[in-house]
């Protein structure tokens, strides 16, 4: 019977290419990765690599390697099909979401979610929206929190709140732009004067493939204008950070300013109401046949901390 603990090392090796590396990868010594190579050439009774230097494949070896991920996939599918059978919460649990969602939503579902169930490893995936809906698709990822994907086959959604879009202006800025007018702490500032914000001052954008970046566009396509933009980021921290500091304005999902850890205390922020979009924030998971107790169990933590 193949061990597949063995057949986890050889995919590392074979990634790696090198057995002191491979090992250290492992956290185990060279003699001991020698030790589960060789277990699994007599297991199959054909040599995986040439102890050449460098390191090589032979074909066999590389018949294995692509066939090692799939075999490896597998036996974790299985070892979950069999703990939601028997309505098991434990084992691990992959969560996906995007790089800022992760920081302002997850730690306090995490945290609750831990104190429920200690018995659960959770792993985190963090990406772009596409890359969490890709790892998701292909089970890598076990439950994302995000938008609704794109391909809803074998994909069961859950609803988790509407999100709205604010325009964020710091008030240095404000006084920077239009000395004398009155800035109220924490205030919502009138439509007409927003929009001559947006006209005059420094505007922090995100990169034209991002979706923040597409919404931004369609926002201004509406207003029947496009600001030039101070600065361009693919990264909605260091937006979130510039802004924070007073460098720009910046349009961004209304989460990511309720659930910051920068402060917005000195800026105004204005709900876009006039121009109704907004996203459907969502729990995903794989609809499979067996529903899985630790999933469940994640998703009702997710509803009662977000919603």
């Amino acid at each position: 019977m193949i061990n597949f603990l063995n057949l986890k090392y050889f995919l590392i090796l074979s990634e790696e290419m090198n057995f002191r590396k491979a090992a250290h990868k492992l956290y185990i010594t060279q003699q001991s990765l020698s030790g589960h190579i060789q277990k699994l050439e007599e297991y199959f009774g054909v040599p995986l690599f040439y102890r050449s230097t460098p390191l090589r494949l032979t074909p066999a070896g590389i018949h294995l390697k692509n066939r090692a991920a799939e075999l490896l996939t597998l036996e974790s599918d299985l070892q979950k099909e069999l703990l939601d059978i028997s309505g098991f919460i434990g084992g691990s649990l992959t969560v996906g979401s995007t790089h800022v969602r992760t920081q302002v939503l997850l730690p306090s579902v995490l945290q609750v979610f831990n104190e429920k169930h200690p018995g659960v490893s959770i792993c985190l995936f963090e990406g772009n929206t596409d890359e969490v809906e890709e790892a998701l698709h292909s089970g890598t990822v076990d439950v994302s929190i995000g938008f609704l994907p794109k391909d809803t086959a074998q994909i069961i959604s859950v609803p988790l709140y509407e999100e709205h879009f604010m325009v964020i202006i710091p008030n240095v800025i404000i006084q920077k732009y239009f000395p004398g007018h009155s800035v109220l702490q924490n205030g919502n500032p009138d439509s007409q004067f927003v929009l001559s914000c947006l006209k005059v001052c420094p505007f922090l954008s995100m990169t034209p493939d991002t979706k923040l970046a597409a919404y931004s566009q369609e926002y201004f396509r509406f207003l029947d204008f496009i600001p030039k933009p101070f600065l361009e980021t693919k990264n909605v921290g260091t937006l979130l950070s510039l802004c924070s500091a007073g460098l720009g304005i910046i349009i961004c999902p209304e989460t990511f300013i309720r659930y910051s850890f920068y402060d917005f205390s000195h800026h105004q922020i204005y709900p876009i109401e006039e121009f109704h979009k907004k996203n459907s924030i969502v729990i995903n998971y794989r609809h499979t046949k067996f529903p899985s107790s630790t999933i469940n169990a994640f998703v009702q933590t997710a509803k009662d901390i977000i919603c």
